[in-house]
């Protein structure tokens, strides 16, 4: 699809998602991420119960999924992909949403 080949993704076609013959255009991870987005308004609405250290709790699984495979300490597979992505993604929306209440806090 056009609308994703802006998004930086090294496209592997064994990393990608394959429902029946439809292949993803965006490898497992980067799916996932922005499927985790997704939860943004949620997030929004929940704002006041989600403190600053549920980010980098979140974002962990995907740098040692990411770097232990990187550093060939093991192979890892499209579910911990889609998995870390996902919560990478909750991550940085959390880390947006904070981001956004707390600025507007420091106008008001």
């Amino acid at each position: 699809m056009l609308i994703f080949k802006w998004i930086p993704c090294h496209r592997k076609l064994e990393r990608t998602i394959q429902i029946g013959s439809y292949t993803f255009p965006l490898c497992a991870r980067c799916s996932a991420i922005l499927i985790g987005y997704f939860s943004l308004p949620i997030i929004f609405i929940i704002s006041s119960y989600l403190s600053w250290w549920y980010i980098p709790i979140l974002m962990l699984p995907l740098l040692i999924d990411g770097y232990t495979q990187k550093w060939k300490w093991r192979e890892s597979n499209n579910v911990y992909r889609f998995i870390t992505g996902l919560l990478f993604g909750i991550a940085q929306s959390i880390l947006i949403v904070r981001s956004v209440v707390y600025l507007t806090n420091l106008l008001v």
